[in-house]
């Protein structure tokens, strides 16, 4: 078995989704039994369901600072990779917390768009972050 630094990274990865996936699984299927069993309704099933896939999402998004993937090729190009991924990981972290909130304790209709709308605007500053500085690096490095 090759057991190199990137196969040991990648191999930590996988657990860490796999124990992510398995407890929204098995969250999911312990509400189903709860509902067979009488003692929560369709709702409280749903409800719990979208609360694991919300928790998932910031579990996801706090692993994310720790993926940084082979040697940089500069200090600053690791400076600016670690930073996409910091922010990246609290906005994702953020909007998972936010969107188990929503789920929790929001009107069923209001939960419905804005746990939506609040991992869009997650992934959207995520995503313009990265363009900046990207951008900001690029040009620093041309100079």
């Amino acid at each position: 078995m090759n057991d190199t630094p990137s196969s040991r990274t990648a191999r930590k990865r996988i657990v860490s989704a796999l124990i992510i996936a398995g407890v929204q699984v098995g969250g999911a299927l312990l509400l189903s039994y709860a509902r067979k069993q009488g003692m929560i309704d369709g709702e409280t099933v749903t409800r719990g369901v979208m609360v694991l896939i919300g928790l998932g999402l910031a579990a996801f998004g706090n692993t994310m600072p720790k993926m940084l993937d082979g040697p940089p090729r500069s200090i600053r190009q690791a400076t600016a990779a670690q930073s996409v991924l910091r922010v990246g990981g609290w906005a994702m972290t953020l909007s998972g917390l936010a969107f188990a909130a929503l789920w929790a304790f929001a009107p069923r209709r209001g939960a419905e768009i804005a746990s939506v709308a609040v991992v869009a605007a997650g992934m959207a500053f995520m995503l313009g972050y990265t363009v900046r500085t990207g951008i900001a690096f690029r040009t620093s490095t041309s100079d």
